[in-house]
């Protein structure tokens, strides 16, 4: 993994790499999801429509966030784009120990770096500690959808002007 920002947990947050994927899937896999959409994750990352960043604590991956760039469904707020944040994943271990904010805040600057001002993040509808978290963070409800598998609350967040 190439290192894109360090937290102070020193935890690297890197930008994914081919060789990742099975460290990817095993994190989602700690928290009981499927590894089954990862795949086509990087497949759009070769595609250059999303980032998929890991952190790593001790040469270990603990976390993973994606980015969607070129998402034509979140492009809502007030005709403005904004890149979309998903699959915000923590092992149960390392949980509530800053690594999803570490994740978040990389996905954030990575936005900015490209030119969005708006970021958005999906979460679903019981998950009412994240969403907590998130409007902690500075994130707003903007609309519901529903998905295959239930509602998920979209919250945007505008990213800072940059201070020149």
């Amino acid at each position: 993994m190439a290192v894109a920002t360090e937290n102070p947990l020193l935890v690297r947050v890197a930008r994914y790499e081919w060789g990742d994927s099975e460290a990817v899937i095993a994190v989602r896999r700690s928290v009981g999801w499927s590894g089954d959409t990862v795949h086509d994750q990087f497949r759009r990352v070769a595609e250059g429509r999303r980032l998929v960043l890991v952190a790593e604590y001790d040469g270990y991956a603990v976390g993973t966030v994606s980015l969607e760039w070129n998402s034509t469904h979140y492009r809502t707020i007030r005709g403005q784009h904004s890149a979309h944040i998903s699959n915000l994943v923590v092992r149960p271990a390392h949980q509530r120990q800053g690594i999803g904010r570490a994740l978040v805040e990389a996905a954030e600057e990575a936005a900015h770096a490209r030119g969005y001002n708006v970021v958005t993040i999906g979460v679903d509808q019981p998950n009412r500690y994240a969403r907590r978290l998130y409007e902690r963070w500075g994130y707003q409800w903007l609309k519901d959808t529903r998905q295959h598998w239930g509602v998920v609350h979209i919250l945007a967040r505008r990213l800072p002007s940059p201070r020149w």
